[in-house]
């Protein structure tokens, strides 16, 4: 179909699927045209991105598509613009819903205004670094991040609040397809380009996130890229060799400019930051110097630390001298209370130390087991938006009604599916009313996809790996009942979550999904351990359970007494000694007067 046919197939005023009215079309692009559209029923506002039909049928531009309905419909972070729905126009041409944003492009704002101030800068790269953590967190690499695609608007009376958009090549680095057509091509867009995706296309990973964010971050503060020229070879070549000019903001903070050129524009990723997450507490010890309105103070040198213990013991030492008249009496006091500070000292137990390994271990635990409830959750939405615009397809609906051959037939010529690594499709007939058959399975040696029961979603276990499955029912086509089902499996990636509990705890065990799974070796060493448990929610799609994520960690031995506190005993046990031979002196003088 033509391009100027797909213009006039939707319309002002034209309705999609029945829910949604065409208003305008807000913007057109190489991969599709995104429409301003009104829910019928809500009359909610939304912008509905449309994929261009000459390209329904090309397998890596239909993946590019999936892949931006996948991420902007599973992060659910307030800093990503969120996918509310997922179908097919009459045509058979998939389409997504998105949340409908009033506001500006950054990029438009930035050269409108010539420059940002140092602390808006700041306070917009803050809220693009969540956003990319959360993506990171859930194994989505963006690959396109620019000011393009960072979207300004006004949210609850606060300006400037960011939504990134635009997931349409982002790379899912725990579930890609390694045979993918789409590896060892240059993606992105170039002046935004990490040196590695010039080099290597086909090792990219988040550290290139962070290079871009640099580049927005440059952006943002000079009203210009760091490199610039109209020769493509050229500016790549830039790209790879050649340092970004300075900033020459003398208003930014000191360390601002070293951090942005050594650590988030630096060429070897080795050198940058590793993670967003650090990007982020750069970034608001950045912020918390500008909310200041400080340009640069030296931090404090410390002074020699202080001995608590030892000071109380200090106190309890520094008797006032005894007065004269009556002086036996009070050096024979203070002898007593001297001693009994020392007798204290060694009775009372030293200030524990704070068991930094266990705080560490609870956190890792606790983010490791929020993030796994997350993982699943978003690869359950994510499935489902894929086998519910398969469930609507009318190629689909009149062959289920059918046989396998028509089926087999209908997936070889009308669809080009593309499963993931590990993935199942299956596709069931209704018979009789109630009898599941299974027509077709992809891949054919596949194990049976076992349906969820409860609910259209469900985790299946094996004691090793863990898989979301889906399912969605195919209408008939007069729309009189059930035709069948058709299913998803999709493998949970647990090694990276393997990799990062095993340096905190041993034995660690993942319960609530069925069988547990084992998520580190037990320890080897008979060293006392304390169990720490930690909890997260999952979905009511999923069945809304607990997911607990147990694990031992080494006890920590009894700190030893301080120096301090063993010197301070001593210091009251010599003061007593001194006292009780000042008063024997004393006494003895007396007896020397009578």
């Amino acid at each position: 179909m033509a391009g100027g046919s797909f213009e006039s197939s939707l319309k002002p005023g034209d309705t999609v699927e029945g829910r949604y009215r065409i208003v305008k079309m807000l913007d057109q692009g190489g991969m599709g045209t995104v429409f301003l559209a009104e829910h019928v029923l809500i009359q909610r506002r939304v912008a509905l991105k449309v994929l261009r039909p000459e390209y329904a049928e090309n397998a890596d531009v239909l993946d590019r598509f999936m892949k931006e309905a996948r991420a902007a419909g599973t992060l659910g972070h307030p800093n990503i613009v969120e996918s509310t729905d997922m179908g097919f126009t009459r045509e058979g041409v998939p389409y997504i819903v998105f949340e409908y944003l009033e506001g500006s492009v950054l990029s438009d704002e930035v050269y409108r205004v010539g420059g940002m101030p140092v602390r808006r800068a700041v306070r917009i790269a803050r809220q693009i670094t969540s956003a990319l953590s959360a993506a990171h967190a859930a194994g989505i690499v963006h690959r396109d991040l620019k000011s393009d695609n960072v979207f300004l608007t006004d949210r609850e009376e606060a300006s400037d609040h960011v939504k990134v958009i635009d997931f349409g090549i982002s790379r899912f680095l725990e579930a890609e397809d390694e045979r993918s057509s789409a590896r060892n091509t240059v993606m992105g867009t170039p002046q935004f380009m990490a040196p590695e995706q010039i080099l290597t296309p086909d090792n990219v990973d988040q550290r290139a996130d962070i290079y871009a964010l640099g580049v927005i971050l440059y952006e943002m503060l000079t009203a210009r890229r760091p490199f610039q020229n109209d020769d493509p070879e050229a500016l790549l070549h830039s790209i790879v060799k050649d340092a970004p000019p300075p900033l020459e903001r003398p208003d930014a903070p000191p360390g601002l400019e070293e951090m942005l050129v050594t650590r988030l524009l630096a060429k070897d990723r080795e050198q940058r930051y590793q993670s967003m997450k650090d990007v982020e507490g750069a970034l608001e010890a950045f912020a918390g110097v500008l909310r200041e309105g400080r340009d640069s103070q030296p931090i404090p040198v410390a002074s020699r630390p202080v001995d608590h213990e030892a000071s109380q013991a200090a106190k309890v030492i520094a008797l006032p001298a005894p007065r004269r008249s009556g002086g036996a009496t009070a050096v024979l006091v203070a002898a007593v209370l001297a001693g009994a500070a020392g007798a204290a000292l060694m009775v009372l137990p030293p200030k524990p130390e704070p068991d930094g390994r266990m705080a560490a271990a609870r956190t890792a635990l606790q983010g490791e087991v929020d993030k796994l409830a997350s993982t699943f959750d978003g690869e359950a939405r994510a499935a489902h938006l894929r086998v519910d615009g398969l469930a609507q397809a009318p190629q689909l609906r009149a062959a289920i009604e059918t046989d396998t051959a028509t089926i087999k037939d209908m997936l070889g010529s009308d669809f080009r599916l593309t499963l993931g690594k590990g993935e199942v499709l299956e596709i069931f007939q209704l018979r009789d009313g109630a009898a599941r058959v299974s027509l077709l399975r992809k891949p054919e040696t596949a194990s049976p996809i076992e349906l969820p029961t409860r609910s259209q979603a469900r985790i299946a276990t094996d004691g090793h790996t863990a898989s979301v499955i889906v399912a969605s029912p195919v209408t008939k086509q007069d729309g009189s009942g059930i035709a069948g089902t058709i299913a998803l499996a999709v493998p949970i990636e647990l090694s990276g979550a393997k990799q990062r509990v095993a340096p905190h705890a041993t034995g660690a065990i993942l319960t609530g999904l069925g069988l547990p799974i084992p998520l580190s070796d037990a320890a080897s060493s008979t060293s006392p351990t304390v169990e720490l448990a930690t909890t997260a929610t999952l979905s009511a799609d999923l069945g809304g359970g607990q997911l607990v994520l147990t694990g031992q960690v080494p006890q920590i031995a009894p700190p030893a007494r301080p120096l301090g506190y063993r010197l301070a005993r001593y210091a009251s046990w010599g003061t007593g000694g001194f006292l009780l031979l000042i008063y024997a002196v004393l006494l003895l003088r007396g007896r020397g007067r009578r």
